[in-house]
């Protein structure tokens, strides 16, 4: 026979079989059960004819587990419940900006003594970096004078206020005494003050002298990881220039590109409660991460029709890095109750989504199923089961090509 011709029989017995098993997989269990084959025994025991109703036998050692892994065929059930939504994206991990700080000198100057490389960890206070500064060494010296100056000025006050108590000498010395000093300690102040916003404390400020070195020193203001360093001893730094970037990466941001065409379901979703996010990257196969999504962009790229949305990722190991690309779904919960099965449960034949179930002892028998919406991780059942009802999920597609190969021949399972 040529194979034109042998493709075209074979077409022909599939066509056959089809009908017959989709009306003998709806036949009622009770009926099933006791029908007899052409070989004078239930149907359903026949090792040859117990593919037409789509009855599989499973053998026990399919549901033991082993020694280090589960069982090759495992259950579950139809059950009524608030279904998960989810929704793919792609993301890139980026820094969490509100625990990032960008470190620039408060004046120009010079590096000196750089510490620190790209990657350490540092801890807050821990100085980076010392500045050499002529604007510096200007404002330690204002202080610094009029500090004496201020003292000076004090004690001056006091000793005209009391002459003119005593009547020793006129009033308006005093107010003039009281003015210089008040003059005198604004300088001070803002000569303090400007001190400050370079970085100086209070106890460092009283321990300044007119030999004090001219230096500032360039601290860590927070807990966290060397990002960038651009900073090298004997280069001149401006304050517009960022010389380091600490970040602490305990957590990081995912910024995902969110389609025109999902906003409204994510937007509806996102006012109910926060929408959970789940992530994986190359660099970890089978490692998810999960956050929260934290904002949605106000505006739309005109170009790729995208939105950007970012989500607060924690990375407690430090396994995430800003710039890695990846793969995330957006989860929420459904406000509604449908009956649905994990997701593994339903197959497909010729256009016919069927799951397995249990029919008797150590049979399971194929169960035409009319599916509904696609969940994460279940899929809505609109006809053919009823809750509670057991089926096969792990292992499912091991039943369906035993009936097949039983149907069609060895080696003809899809």
């Amino acid at each position: 026979m040529t194979t034109k011709a042998t493709t075209i029989v074979f077409v022909g017995i599939l066509s056959l079989l089809t009908p017959l098993l989709q009306v003998s997989a709806q036949e009622p269990e009770g009926g099933l059960l006791k029908r007899m084959c052409e070989h004078k025994i239930l149907i359903y025991t026949c090792d040859e004819c117990r593919y037409e109703p789509g009855v599989v036998k499973l053998a026990p050692a399919l549901l033991t587990p082993g020694t280090n892994s589960p069982a090759l065929v495992q259950f579950g059930a139809a059950t009524r419940q608030k279904p998960e939504q989810g929704l793919a994206a792609v993301g890139e991990v980026g820094l969490n900006e509100n625990s990032t700080v960008r470190i620039s000198p408060p004046v120009p100057g010079i590096l000196r003594n750089v510490r620190g490389d790209m990657g350490s960890l540092v801890k807050p206070g821990d100085i980076l970096a010392e500045l050499e500064s002529a604007e510096l060494g200007e404002a330690i010296n204002a202080y610094v004078k009029y500090r004496a100056l201020t003292g000076t000025a004090l004690r001056n006050f006091k000793r005209e206020k009391d002459l003119a108590e005593q009547k020793v000498s006129a009033q308006v010395e005093a107010d003039e005494a009281g003015f210089r000093y008040e003059t005198i300690k604004a300088d001070r102040d803002a000569a303090a003050h400007t001190l400050k916003t370079m970085g100086f404390s209070e106890t460092e400020l009283a321990a300044l002298t007119g030999d004090s070195p001219r230096t500032l020193p360039l601290r860590a203001p927070c807990a966290g990881t060397l990002i960038e360093k651009q900073a090298i001893s004997g280069n001149r730094i401006q304050p517009s220039q960022t010389a380091m970037i600490v970040s602490d990466l305990s957590s990081v941001w995912v910024w995902l590109d969110l389609y025109e065409r999902d906003l409204a379901a994510v937007l509806e979703a996102a006012a109910k409660s926060p929408l959970s996010v789940t992530l994986e990257t190359r660099a970890f196969p089978g490692r998810r991460f999960q956050g929260t999504l934290e904002t949605l962009g106000a505006t739309m790229d005109e170009t790729t029709r995208t939105v950007k949305a970012r989500a607060l990722i924690p990375n407690p190991e430090g396994l995430l890095r800003p710039g890695m690309f990846c793969k995330t779904t957006l989860t929420w919960i459904r406000n509604e109750d449908v009956l649905a099965v994990p997701r593994n449960a339903v197959l497909e034949d010729e256009g016919q989504c069927f799951v397995f179930t249990h029919l008797k002892d150590d049979y399971y028998i194929r169960t035409p199923v009319k599916k509904g919406r696609d969940f994460n991780d279940s899929i809505e059942i609109l006809e053919g089961l009823e809750e509670g009802q057991k089926v096969v999920t792990e292992g499912a597609f091991l039943l369906k090509s035993d009936v097949l190969r039983e149907k069609m021949g060895a080696g003809c399972a899809d």
